[in-house]
């Protein structure tokens, strides 16, 4: 395995724990054939740079803090957007004779991304240093920018991960939403916390049916089964939303439902108490959609495609769909991306992905699985034959070309963009992901040869 391979294998692990942050790192150095290689941002004390993984390729090294001031970090957070990248080749410790850190490494050479922020400024940075001159290479140029992608999605979801955690604490010390509901679904017991939520008295409530306090609809689509089940004894712990009337939002409750029993042994109500998790739900929603969705355009990402194609080739091995792939990618988008910037590259790519999005029919899924090359998944009717699934396709390729087909205007140039496009209709059930999207890949080198 080369060196960039093992890198891409590194970096491709899904992200477990802080752990992964050592793995990139790793793959880092590999590829710019560094010793050194680390992941910093600014600490909350001011002129102080957190490293919050480093990697020496000999020894292990615990995360540390240093002064920003004199070391080459502070010349990254001086660069201006879209420049976010910083080399200096030799000579390290002539140019910040007054920066200890590579004295004691012995580091002769620096190099180093930005990350940045949705909305540009930087979250942090990663950079590699070592004894010997550093040369900057295309491979490793793309790879800092690809890496500096990854990490900062990987760390806004580690710190949402801390985010919740804390809901969790302040949840277990919030005061419990506790009532006790009878066999005719009535309120007799109120707690505090349900005085709040719907606010009103416990005597304004007591009494009331559980269809009057939440509505008709809510009880018997969420509640109700809940309860009934509870009034055959059973213990139940589940989720639901409720919308109390003066409130704008409705709240996502974990509702834990628990028989009460008289002294016969008889279920004569139901206790009930429940946590508002809406701000926990809201952040598993962030975090579950940060694992499948590209950052950049929102689309499907990579893993989530694999996730699809599996359950596609299953449905497929049924009877119920026949897959095929459809691969775009833009003509000439390299030399745009090198004479105007990524940032306008960027752009280019958000407006392709929304034209792809709104091209593409109700049984086609849409998925960015790398810089500019997209995926379109279509389930097609399943049991036709061959020539009429390659017509099917060929008609429904020549649309998306045509729908690409578009001139952008960027700093006083109209650019002309164009896509180039493939196609393959699976027939094996058991064929791998991969090998099923190069074909696809294959069949676009081929059109292109034509044109």
């Amino acid at each position: 395995m080369t060196d960039i391979e093992e890198a891409l294998a590194l970096l491709a692990a899904p992200c477990t724990d802080e752990r992964f942050f050592q793995r990139a790192l790793k793959a880092l150095a590999l590829v710019t054939q560094c010793r050194w290689a680390a992941f910093g941002r600014p600490s909350n004390k001011d002129g102080i740079m957190d490293i919050v993984a480093f990697c020496d390729l000999k020894h292990n090294v615990p995360g540390f803090e240093f002064d920003l001031k004199g070391s080459p970090c502070e010349s990254i957070y001086q660069l201006k957007y879209p420049n976010c990248h910083i080399l200096y080749p030799s000579d390290l410790q002539k140019t910040f004779p007054n920066f200890s850190l590579i004295k004691n490494l012995g580091a002769n050479s620096y190099q180093g991304e930005l990350i940045l922020n949705d909305d540009g400024t930087p979250i942090g940075h990663i950079l590699v240093m070592d004894t010997l001159p550093q040369t900057e290479t295309m491979k490793s140029r793309e790879f800092f920018r690809l890496l500096a992608q990854r990490i900062g999605i990987e760390y806004k979801r580690l710190l949402i991960s801390r985010e919740l955690d804390l809901h969790k604490q302040m949840i277990a010390h919030t005061e419990q939403l506790m009532s006790f509901v009878d066999r005719n679904y009535q309120y007799q017991v109120i707690s505090k916390g349900y005085e709040k939520v719907f606010n009103r008295t416990a005597k304004s409530l007591i009494g009331k049916s559980v269809s009057e306090v939440h509505g008709e609809t809510i009880f018997i689509d969420h509640l109700k089964p809940l309860l009934d089940r509870t009034l055959k004894g059973e213990t139940i712990t589940a989720q639901s939303w409720i919308h109390p009337p003066h409130l704008s939002e409705p709240i996502y409750l974990n509702i834990h439902h628990n028989p009460y029993y008289n002294e016969k042994g008889e279920v004569v109500g139901v206790i009930v108490s429940a946590h508002n998790i809406t701000e926990l739900h809201h952040a598993n929603e962030k975090i579950a959609h940060y694992a499948s969705h590209d950052p950049l355009t929102g689309l499907l990402n990579r893993r989530a495609l694999f996730e699809q194609m599996e359950q596609k080739l299953l449905a497929q091995q049924k009877g119920k769909l026949q897959l095929a792939v459809i691969y775009l990618d833009l003509e000439g988008f390299r030399q745009i991306n090198d004479t105007y910037g990524h940032h306008l590259g960027d752009r280019i790519l958000n407006d392709v992905a929304k034209r792809i999005k709104q091209a593409a029919g109700t049984r086609e899924l849409v998925a960015r699985i790398g810089g500019d090359e997209f995926i379109v998944l279509a389930s097609l009717d399943y049991g036709a034959s061959k020539a009429n699934y390659r017509d099917k396709l060929t008609s429904r390729c020549k649309q998306f070309l045509s729908d690409l087909k578009m001139t952008i205007d960027i700093e006083g140039h109209s650019l002309p963009i164009s896509a180039n496009i493939g196609h393959y209709v699976v027939e094996e059930f058991n064929m791998d992901l991969s090998s099923i999207i190069s074909q696809a890949d294959k069949d676009m080198y081929d059109n292109k040869k034509i044109q």
